[in-house]
């Protein structure tokens, strides 16, 4: 397991597991999105390193660049397959399938680059990329629970909101 690209592969795949727990489970919608700032570090130090190592073309940025912005995309309409509820006087958020085929569907376009850009760096960039998208998913589904009227929820609001409450 030496080799870089084995090594990045286990540990794309420890993380697309551990999303994908994560999203498919009920938890509280949090305003802070901690998990996703923690990635987006993670991955900029790692790309940070990769360029000082091996430099980039103008052509590598914008391919890595668009993959962001598909990514980005891609969390808006995934944050619409997220159910929002009430429960015990806290909005909370769960995925559908629909959520992980679509987390699937985006780290596979992101993938896509990998064979048009310097070697490697589609990996590199993977959790920069997990950072992003979970960051504007968590913006929306916030801008969604507050379009609802749940901030500081009660089960007034959520049934005003037509949302399942317990």
């Amino acid at each position: 397991m030496n080799d870089p690209t084995t090594t990045d592969l286990v540990l794309t795949a420890a993380v697309l597991l551990w999303l994908l727990s994560r999203q498919l489970r009920e938890r509280p919608l949090r305003e802070q999105p901690v998990a996703g700032l923690v990635l987006l570090a993670i991955g900029a130090v790692q790309t940070g390193w990769y360029a000082t190592v091996r430099p980039l073309s103008v052509r590598d940025g914008a391919l890595v660049a668009a993959s962001l912005v598909i990514g980005i995309a891609l969390a808006a309409v995934r944050a619409y397959t997220v159910r929002l509820a009430v429960r015990d006087g806290r909005v909370t958020r769960r995925g559908t399938p629909l959520t992980a085929v679509l987390w699937v569907a985006g780290l596979g376009q992101h993938f896509l680059i990998d064979t048009q850009v310097a070697a490697g760096l589609g990996a590199v960039t993977v959790l920069c990329y997990f950072g992003v998208v979970l960051l504007a998913q968590q913006w929306v589904l916030v801008a969604r629970a507050g379009a609802a009227g749940l901030r500081g929820p009660s089960r007034a609001a959520a049934a005003a909101a037509g949302l399942p409450g317990r």
